[in-house]
């Protein structure tokens, strides 16, 4: 069980090492230690909500964590909320 859980969060980890070296400049960085705390332990369902539900590409979605603003971009608009 012990070695499910690392890799889970190893692959968050991962995730957002590539969002902030691999996918292009960053001129501001998210530094928000919550945000990317949140993405890396619920990783599945903002994959599943950005990529193969959305319209992104992976490396936008690891882009918009990285250098977009992190999970609080995952919001939904005021227009959305019925």
């Amino acid at each position: 069980m012990r070695s499910v859980l690392g890799l889970y969060l190893g692959i968050g980890i991962v995730l957002l090492l590539v969002g902030f070296f691999a996918t292009g400049p960053c001129p501001e960085k998210n530094g928000d230690l919550v945000s990317n705390v949140v993405f890396v332990l619920g990783w599945p369902v903002y994959l599943y909500d950005g990529v193969v539900k959305g319209e992104a590409t992976v490396p936008q979605w690891l882009h918009r964590q990285a250098c977009g603003g992190g999970v609080v971009t995952y919001r939904a608009a005021p227009s959305d909320l019925k």
